[in-house]
């Protein structure tokens, strides 16, 4: 109960001004995340933090602080890649693109730079922590080329 107050407050301030009190306090930027919920196709709205890569595209994590559970909003994205985000007070529609493999190493070690309790919440979790590239929507994600 308390997290969904909470959750409310933070998105009400990051779409006022751009940020909330804990993501200054962390400083941390952060973006709302529109989902469609998988089995309701209700919108879904989730405070989450991001890192602006170098292409532009935004990188998140579904680390959820360590819990054994992955986040619903992942499995959301996992359901449905279309989705919107909420930055710089403005309503933006993105592509998800869950990393894997060499492009999630690649990523992720530059995240653990940025987030460095990212390694400990994984290690808590049990699991991977799933990494999400967010890309404009109708534009091509980038492709990590092969190796020759």
């Amino acid at each position: 109960m308390l997290r969904r107050v909470v959750g409310a407050l933070e998105a009400a301030q990051v779409r006022r001004f751009g940020r909330s009190a804990i993501s200054l306090v962390a400083r941390t930027p952060v973006v709302l995340l529109h989902t469609t919920g998988r089995r309701t196709g209700i919108e879904r709205v989730t405070t989450v933090a991001y890192h602006r890569d170098l292409d532009g595209s935004l990188l998140i994590v579904g680390g959820a602080g360590g819990q054994k559970r992955i986040p619903d909003w992942v499995a959301n994205l996992r359901a449905n890649p279309a989705a919107e985000v909420t930055l710089d007070r403005r309503r933006r529609r993105v592509t998800a693109t869950e990393l894997g493999g060499a492009d999630r190493s690649e990523v992720w070690t530059r995240l653990v730079h940025v987030w460095p309790r990212i390694e400990r919440y994984e290690r808590r979790a049990g699991r991977p922590i799933p990494v999400i590239r967010l890309t404009p929507a109708g534009r091509t994600p980038p492709m990590t080329p092969e190796p020759n």
